[in-house]
């Protein structure tokens, strides 16, 4: 035995520090994501980032392998990942918690993360890169394994190369959040090959194909305090284990009151669009060391690139990104507002929409938008205000970066009073037609000054560009675009340009916004344009034919090429308005000079085609006019009615009446006194034509009486005429 033990405490310290020392120091690896860009000629650059809880031992090497079978086969290439620089440690929470991981002051984790890189030739395959390493800390919500990150490439195919969407590096993934505060978190990432990338929540890997295990959610703590019997009852879902939808303890909320209340689980909101993760932290344990995994959760969000090879759609690309949540309780220091967004310029189409985790801008290409950004903190609102001073970040590249505002080619961003209880920021936005159909999102940070932990708020801007056409057409007598109208022949029409767009632009050279100005180009399709107003803002048509007129209206400045908005309106010939006829001493006259044919009670008169007409009989008078337009006659309506009592010439010693008038049931009883010839009776409406008639052969001249029936006929006034060969009169009937 004496022999052996020095030989046996010889091989276990061997192992200790071969194999044991660095599963001891790696022991702190709280996540990891792995990203790659291709450098051409199938070589790509490939990016390891890993965070690390600073109560462990430095990293140690990280080796890089690459295979394209399945998780049992041997890697096909492997090589060392390069530390890239210094390890990067976050600002400390506050003044009075400051720390840093070799000096850690507070009870408060503190991280730091590390970069690496490796440089590899891919040839074309199916490609799994891969790094792991023992092992991950305690956290709350997995069990403790190894970490493992890694990427998939398919660069299959003459020419196919990819690179994955970059995560913004403004998004720290190891977050604090405010216990019982919404807090929103973003993972936006650009995506530089324009391929579609479908997010997902996902389970961290401990080895290839081997997700995490998930430890159970504890039970539900008590909700609510209170004196006396109450029962709570939950009807929702309640999680027996962690999972990537419900990766930490969110609790409930309750509604009712006592002795029943009803418990409501909290729920996560993913937003696929935004990039965003929001979430309330329902429980906090108090923690004994910075290294205590009590508040400390892990998830994992998923990106697979799609892009169309050959004409096929094909997952090109895969990626994990790592987040860590670690709760705490800032006490009274409430998290940032989210930002508020308001357009402050007239016509420019764009608009707002605020949800929980998202403000949404939808912005029209070729148009100017001026957006203030308000960015406020609840603690300050409050009376006393607290006048915590907050920190707004964006991405240092937001006005050059290519795939955020580019250049100016989507628009720029401006910051003020950064570091001040109330920043703003200005958008100016005026995208290029180029622009059209693009989305950008916008990573905004904010953060109070408040201790011992500042409260914190993400928010993503995603700008929408869209191409509207926003010239319009008005029509005289309109007073907003139209798309047709009906012109009567012959006649002429005003048609006013009209540019819906801002009246203002930004020169983004000197920083000042100036007037915009329009172009306006009318072209027919048909007739009647007057080339003299072509390039008019308004101009005169006269067409012969049915006729589109279409007009182009351009931005004098600040835009290029394309941005110019066309617009039709068809101008539809339709017979002329009805004559209008007035009445001058005997004479009837239409108020078309050309062009009438009068009509007594319907009939047309032979040879009266004149603009005047003096009536010889009595009756209902109308005319109307045909215009040749184009050598297609078109006629009009006939004109409102006019009725002649004509030259009446009673019978000697006769008399007429007619009774009951007006008549309410329609039936009239026409006395006649005097008559000894054949007398005809005949009633006319308003428009000239006989509804109803009767004759008499052998009146009595002692007198008779003769019946008509006007129960068939609608209400209004018509006219009653009493004919014999010597004479004629008439009476007006009231129908009731």
């Amino acid at each position: 035995m004496k022999n052996r033990l020095p030989s046996v405490l010889f091989s276990l310290l061997f192992w200790v520090f071969l194999g044991g020392l660095p599963a001891a120091q790696a022991s702190h690896l709280l996540g990891g994501d792995m990203t790659y860009s291709s450098l051409g000629n199938n070589q790509y650059r490939v990016r390891f980032r890993v965070y690390q809880d600073c109560s462990g031992a430095p990293t140690t090497a990280f080796t890089l392998e690459c295979r394209t079978g399945g998780c049992n086969t041997l890697a096909t290439l492997t090589a060392p990942l390069v530390q890239q620089g210094a390890a990067f440690e976050p600002a400390p929470l506050c003044a009075t918690t400051a720390g840093t991981c070799q000096n850690p002051a507070s009870a408060y984790a503190l991280f730091r993360f590390v970069s690496y890189e490796a440089t590899v030739t891919l040839p074309p395959g199916q490609w799994t890169l891969s790094t792991v390493q023992n092992a991950r800390p305690v956290l709350a919500n997995i069990v403790s394994g190894d970490l493992y990150a890694e990427a998939y490439l398919d660069n299959r195919g003459s020419g196919v190369s990819n690179n994955t969407p970059q995560f913004d590096a403004d998004d720290i993934p190891v977050q604090y959040m405010c216990w019982k505060q919404l807090t929103t978190f973003s993972f936006s990432a650009l995506e530089p090959d324009g391929d579609s990338v479908a997010y997902s929540l996902a389970a961290p890997l401990q080895a290839c194909g081997m997700p995490v295990t998930y430890k159970a959610v504890p039970p539900p703590l008590e909700p609510f305090p209170t004196p006396g019997p109450c029962i709570l009852t939950i009807p929702g879902f309640l999680p027996g284990v962690y999972s990537p939808t419900y990766p930490i303890r969110m609790g409930m909320d309750t509604v009712g009151a006592c002795p029943v209340r009803t418990g409501v689980v909290r729920t996560l909101r993913f937003n696929r669009e935004a990039r965003t993760v929001t979430l309330m932290p329902g429980v906090y344990s108090v923690p004994t060391t910075p290294a205590s995994g009590d508040n400390k959760y892990l998830l994992a969000v998923q990106a697979d690139e799609y892009r169309r090879v050959n004409g096929v759609l094909r997952l090109i690309g895969r990626i994990r990104h790592e987040m860590v949540f670690i709760v705490v309780d800032c006490g009274g220091n409430s998290v940032p507002n989210a930002v508020q967004v308001a357009n402050q310029t007239a016509n420019s189409g764009a608009r707002i929409i605020n949800t929980p985790d998202t403000t949404r801008i939808d912005v029209e290409a070729c148009s100017y938008s001026r957006l203030t950004l308000d960015f406020t903190d609840p603690d300050n609102l409050r009376v006393p205000s607290v006048g915590q001073l907050l920190t707004v970040t964006v991405p240092a590249d937001i006005n050059t970066n290519p795939l955020l505002l580019a250049g100016g080619d989507v628009g720029t961003f401006s910051l003020s009073g950064n570091g001040t209880a109330h920043p703003q920021g200005i958008l100016y936005l005026q995208p290029l037609a180029t622009a059209a159909g693009r989305t950008v999102r916008l990573n905004v940070r904010v953060e109070d000054n408040g201790c011992p932990v500042k409260g914190r708020q993400n928010r993503v801007i995603v700008i929408n560009v869209r191409r509207n056409v926003r010239a319009g057409i008005v029509p005289a007598g309109g007073t907003a675009p139209a798309a047709a109208v009906s012109l009567p022949a012959g006649s002429t029409l005003v048609l006013r340009g009209l540019a819906q767009r801002p009246d203002s632009l930004r020169r983004l050279a000197t920083g000042t916004t100036v007037a915009q100005t329009y172009g306006y180009q009318w072209r027919v399709q048909g007739n009647g344009l007057d080339p003299a107003q072509a390039s008019s803002a308004a101009t005169t048509v006269a067409p012969t034919m049915n006729s589109r007129y279409f007009l182009t209206v351009t931005p004098a400045g600040g835009f290029g090429l394309g941005c110019a908005d066309t617009t039709s309106i068809l101008v539809t010939l339709v017979p002329p308005l009805a004559p209008v006829v007035t009445t001058n001493g005997a004479t009837l006259s239409s108020n078309y000079a050309t062009g009438n044919q009068w009509y007594l009670n319907g009939q047309l008169i032979p040879g009266a085609t004149g603009q005047t007409i003096t009536p010889t009989a009595g009756g209902v008078y109308t005319v109307v006019v045909t215009v040749v337009v184009g050598g297609v006659p078109y006629t009009s309506p006939p004109s409102a009615p006019r009725t002649v009592l004509g030259s009446q010439r009673a019978l000697p010693g006769s008399s007429l009446s007619v009774a009951p008038n007006p008549t309410p049931n329609g039936h009239l009883s026409v006395t006649l006194t005097g008559y000894a010839h054949p007398v005809t009776l005949a009633v006319f409406d308003a428009l000239g034509r006989q509804v109803i008639g009767a004759a008499v052969s052998k009146p009595n001249p002692q007198g008779m009486t003769q019946e008509l029936d006007l129960s068939r006929c609608g209400k209004g006034m018509y006219l009653l005429q009493v004919r014999t060969a010597a004479s004629l009169e008439t009476r007006r009937i009231v129908r009731e």
